[in-house]
């Protein structure tokens, strides 16, 4: 049986040096580790007089690193044996540490993990207004939201805090919170922390929605429920709630998601970052409607009515800018001549 091993059930900062000494994978634990090299190692990021040195530039024309397609199939495989063997042993972190047969309720330890974690990321967006204004972003994942926002609905990001849970499971794998799956690498592991990072996304909600603080939802919307109440929840708040829903094919979401977890192992295997997240395909496909093409974009038309003011672009073609199909007659057409 594969070994996995559980995380420490501790809050961790990023620059913690006990993660250095396990996984320098990321920019700022291999810094902190570099600095505490004698100026003579030919690693040092400083020359003996104390003066840094020129930094060594990577060139990522060189694929070395890079896994073949054989060896990427069976990277894959691996990656789902580790997975599955991981469920057989309900390794999942809501089963770990939680109290109840339902799983809703955290250990005393966690829960504090979650406020610390919580307040570290609301910390991040502490100069964001407190205008209550919400933003819900729509789509597969693969989608581009994130780019379509910015450049494209010109949404200025640092105006609002961005709710996303997969952000919030690289921000556990940083601090070491997810179980180690031998032969993965952290983000790999991720799906372990699933429940629990959407915990932890809706507490960091609720948080903002008490302040009434800016807020984007970077979500798929593949439940009508769960969006309508997410919209109503706001509401009910006192914020100003519109919807943009960034549309891709089906395939297209499984073809992205490969390369993005295909990228993210390759730097992984670099040295760089905690590796890519595996999204099964199968997943992925589950979200196919035979009218709408997606459930996820099924939702967002059974609920658009309820938005403030609304728009949809479509983001399927890779190379092409991302094209704006329809708006709602409220939707302010400046926002995406920002955009161009």
């Amino acid at each position: 049986m594969r070994s996995v091993d559980p995380p420490r059930d501790l809050m961790r900062t990023p620059d913690d040096p006990s993660i250095t000494a396990r996984r320098p994978t990321t920019a700022d634990t291999l810094r902190q580790r570099l600095d505490h090299l004698p100026p003579d190692h030919p690693s040092s990021p400083y020359e003996t007089d104390g003066s840094q040195r020129e930094p060594v530039r990577i060139d990522r024309s060189d694929q070395s690193c890079d896994v073949t397609d054989a060896e990427w199939a069976e990277h894959v495989a691996e990656v789902r044996e580790g997975l599955a063997s991981a469920d057989a042993q309900n390794l999942a972190s809501d089963h770990l540490y939680t109290t109840d047969p339902d799983h809703q309720q955290w250990t005393a330890a966690r829960d504090r993990v979650h406020g610390e974690l919580v307040s570290y990321l609301y910390e991040q967006a502490k100069d964001v207004p407190n205008d209550r204004q919400a933003i819900i972003a729509g789509g597969l994942g693969g989608a581009g939201k994130s780019t379509v926002l910015s450049k494209f609905a010109g949404i200025d990001l640092s105006q609002y805090l961005i709710i996303n849970p997969d952000d919030v499971k690289e921000e556990m794998a940083k601090r070491d919170l997810i179980a180690h799956i031998d032969g993965l690498s952290p983000m790999e592991a991720s799906d372990l922390v699933h429940e629990e990072s959407s915990a932890i996304a809706k507490q960091l909600g609720r948080k903002a929605l008490s302040d009434g603080k800016n807020v984007i939802w970077d979500i798929t919307m593949s439940s009508r429920g769960s969006t309508e109440r997410r919209i109503n929840d706001l509401q009910g708040a006192g914020y100003i709630v519109d919807g943009i829903f960034v549309d891709i094919p089906v395939e297209t979401s499984v073809r992205r998601a490969e390369a993005r977890h295909r990228e993210g192992h390759n730097e992984y295997r670099a040295g760089i970052g905690l590796g890519g997240r595996y999204v099964p395909p199968e997943v992925i496909r589950a979200q196919a409607d035979p009218i709408w093409g997606s459930k996820n974009r099924k939702t967002f038309e059974e609920v658009s009515d309820l938005f403030n003011r609304w728009c949809r672009y479509d983001n399927s073609v890779d190379g092409r800018a991302a094209r704006l199909d329809e708006t709602s007659p409220s939707w302010d057409a400046t926002y995406e001549e920002k955009g161009q």
